[in-house]
């Protein structure tokens, strides 16, 4: 049985929410997806949002077609998809130059899960014995970890950290990252922006996680401390629980 929640909040310091989120089902399986939008206020806020419209009926008209064998080609092909018309709209005036979007979206199935990415917003997945980042970020920090000279908490205080080295519609073609992992009983997976994961440590992410009798419950107390840790941005968690067959979230 799978459960899932999203919230996403503006946060204190923004005038606008450039997150979006969808959650659906679709040919049995769950599929969400999760965009933090970027190039000025309204640009931004459109990328995100045309990024998930296109990217959620896409994926969705894929699976219809292709069945269960072909996640990670339909995934791919959806973010693609996203990307050529944010790419073309922001081609189309000036106020939109430059507009893009990060992406990460997963499709949940009875016995595997598929996650894609491109930009900084992240998959996670927690568990009893820990939490572990699935996606890798495309960002100048993550770059200068790869390279060593940066630790990763030294990267989530750079003053550079926002910088992205790929998004969705910024240019005419993208590469997104695919991951496909089985599903084990008792799982949490999140997937959020960097307005969670710039203020929430990922082991305070896995404390409150797992203190959380369900996924709505854990999204709020997720968002909840991104604010109280003074985040200045927006904020984005979606929450899927892998619960036994049979078994309802607590409380």
């Amino acid at each position: 049985m799978i459960t899932s929640f999203g919230l996403t909040d503006k946060g204190r310091y923004r005038a606008e929410n450039q997150d979006s989120y969808e959650i659906t089902l679709t040919d049995g399986a769950t599929l969400t997806v999760v965009c933090d939008g970027m190039g000025g206020a309204a640009a931004g806020k459109l990328a995100s949002e045309m990024a998930v419209k296109r990217f959620t009926a896409f994926a969705r008209a894929g699976f219809a077609i292709g069945g269960t064998g072909q996640d990670e080609d339909v995934l791919r092909q959806a973010a693609d998809a996203a990307n050529r018309e944010i790419f073309h709209f922001a081609e189309t005036s000036a106020e939109y130059a430059g507009m893009g979007t990060t992406l990460v979206g997963a499709v949940f199935r009875e016995d595997a899960v598929t996650f894609v990415n491109v930009g900084d917003s992240r998959a996670y997945r927690i568990a009893r014995d820990g939490i572990v980042q699935i996606t890798k970020d495309h960002s100048l920090v993550q770059q200068m970890v790869d390279a060593g000279a940066l630790t990763r908490e030294e990267a989530r205080r750079h003053p550079r950290r926002n910088i992205i080295t790929r998004a969705v519609g910024s240019e005419a073609f993208v590469t997104s990252d695919l991951f496909t992992l089985p599903l084990r009983e008792g799982d949490i997976f999140l997937l959020c922006t960097d307005g969670l994961t710039g203020a929430v440590p990922d082991a305070e992410l896995h404390r409150l996680a797992l203190a959380s009798p369900d996924a709505e419950s854990a999204c709020r107390a997720l968002v909840d401390t991104a604010l109280q840790n003074n985040t200045r941005d927006n904020v984005t968690a979606v929450v899927v629980i892998i619960r036994e067959k049979g078994e309802s979230d607590r409380g």
